[in-house]
């Protein structure tokens, strides 16, 4: 029973694992994404918990064998900080209406240029049902975000890949 359920809540993260060449994302600002050089991740008027929540996950991930290292951009610690090219906000929208369970979490990235109010870039919206007894703010939710915020980023990275992968082929 205990296997069933991780494979029910695996189910639909399926596509992000697949070697499919379509993007996991959306490119709204072909030009601008790809001159991407250096971010900050924005976290101004959130929630402090989720606030927190992606600080650990940045702080984690940043390591020398997290996930953030496999993006080649150089990340500024913060936005105040010099003049980054793009500005990468991590969300949770977070959906009452679920047919799992009275909630569910899920974790979405955008891209910004500085002062733009639009998106040059964002992922879809990746949701992991929250199948828990246990409290909404509580610690099963901090893992359920984590892993949504994992799994934006490997879309991130997996599409940055693509479109680099892409302009290098175009150069020949």
């Amino acid at each position: 029973m205990k296997n069933l359920l991780w494979i029910i809540l695996l189910l639909p993260l399926t596509p992000l694992f697949a070697r499919d060449k379509k993007l996991g994302g959306y490119v709204l600002d072909r030009a601008a994404f790809g001159k991407i050089q250096s971010y900050c991740v924005d976290t101004q008027n959130m929630p402090p918990r989720e606030v927190k929540v992606i600080n650990q996950f940045v702080a984690r991930e940043s390591r020398p064998e997290g996930l953030l290292i496999q993006l080649s951009w150089h990340r500024l610690v913060s936005c105040r900080d010099g003049a980054p090219d793009a500005i990468v906000r991590l969300e949770f929208p977070h959906d009452d209406f679920s047919i799992f369970s009275r909630h569910d979490v899920n974790g979405v990235l955008f891209v910004f240029r500085p002062g733009s109010p639009s998106p040059i870039y964002e992922t879809q919206e990746v949701s992991i049902p929250h199948l828990f007894n246990g409290d909404i703010d509580g610690f099963d939710t901090k893992v359920l975000e984590h892993e949504d915020l994992y799994f934006v980023v490997r879309i991130l990275i997996h599409d940055w890949q693509k479109l680099s992968e892409n302009l290098d082929a175009a150069a020949f």
